[in-house]
């Protein structure tokens, strides 16, 4: 007679991480304390639920939990399902519909903003001032290299000067260091200037759609624009050389 095989599903014993540790321990583990972890699962609770228990599916809690384990530790996907009690596979898929939900532009909107209005944008005017007394500047602008796996397609295009793949990422921030702009989806071998060329900052500017006399700060990277200051290539002993020196 043959053996009867149990085909009946078992599932891993799932942590209650929220408590089993106090919050020193969950920012050790998760980089965000119990009233952080919430306050971002409010803003994904609605795209990421299941809306069922069924198969003993996740809750929108857990799939944060094992993403931001993911992103706090850089630990291969199999380890972080270990830790966390869930499969690699969903793990993966956790990670795909927590990381879709946080970057919809819905989320983003909330805490990237640029300034448009004249209030905003005195008020950042002011804390760059009151760094190195430069006048009228809204936002300081650089591109920065997020470093990725070789792609299958356009391999070359994302190889940057530094000889690694990577999306070259532009970034403008304020005078308190908080992202206001972002642009994340340009191959690493983009120049920053092209970056900057094509995106709609060029566009609010060129269109005098923000208060005169406001600046962006940027590097030699940049051209030098009537809205975008950057240092003298080859500057002049005194002021030329002091505008350089505040500028770094």
């Amino acid at each position: 007679m043959a053996a009867v095989v149990d085909q009946r599903r078992h599932f891993k014993e799932r942590k209650d991480c929220l408590q089993m540790y106090s919050n020193s321990e969950l920012i050790e583990r998760f980089r965000l304390d119990y009233d952080g972890i919430m306050f971002v699962d409010s803003l994904v609770r609605d795209r990421v639920s299941n809306g069922t228990n069924r198969n003993h599916g996740l809750s929108s809690v857990h799939k944060l939990l094992i993403t931001l384990r993911y992103l706090a530790t850089g630990k291969m996907q199999l380890c972080n399902g270990d830790d966390m009690g869930v499969s690699q596979p969903t793990v993966s898929r956790a990670i795909s519909v927590t990381l879709d939900s946080l970057t919809s532009p819905a989320v983003v909107s909330r805490f990237i903003r640029f300034p448009t209005d004249a209030t905003a944008i005195r008020k950042n005017q002011e804390g760059f001032f009151a760094i190195a007394g430069f006048p009228g500047i809204v936002g300081a602008i650089d591109g920065t290299h997020i470093q990725i796996i070789a792609p299958h397609e356009y391999e070359n295009e994302f190889v940057n000067r530094h000889h690694y793949h990577s999306i070259n990422t532009q970034v403008v921030f304020d005078s308190n260091s908080r992202i206001i702009d972002i642009v994340a989806k340009w191959p690493g071998s983009t120049h920053d200037s092209r970056i900057l060329n094509e995106s709609a900052l060029k566009v609010i500017f060129e269109q005098n759609h923000l208060p005169v006399h406001t600046h962006l700060l940027g590097d030699s990277g940049y051209p030098s624009k009537r809205w975008l200051l950057t240092p003298f290539l080859r500057p002049n002993q005194g002021s030329q050389m002091n505008y350089n020196r505040y500028i770094s």
